[in-house]
């Protein structure tokens, strides 16, 4: 269910860890467990869950590649943090 959620997120758009632990029922740092362990990066795009504050926290292929994938995606920025409301579910 956690990726097919993922596919729900608008382009520009970003989900934090806590929203998608909400909505799971489980802890955050679960979430971002079982995104590590997302093979098809081009198919479910973990790339577009960051920390509640904004920052991007970590991703498979480096955060410099997270960052790129968000920016091209529309995703905008201010001092290093996601600028603007996260999605809810």
């Amino acid at each position: 269910m956690l990726y097919e959620l993922l596919l729900r997120i608008p382009n520009g758009k970003v989900v934090s860890y806590k929203e998608l632990g909400r909505v799971l029922n489980v802890h955050p740092r679960y979430v971002a467990k079982l995104l590590s362990l997302n093979k098809e990066f081009d198919k479910y795009p973990c790339y577009k869950v960051v920390c509640s504050d904004g920052s991007v926290g970590g991703y498979v292929l480096g955060v410099a590649e997270k960052v790129k994938r968000l920016r091209n995606d529309g995703v905008e920025f201010v001092d290093d943090r996601v600028k603007g409301k996260m999605f809810k579910f």
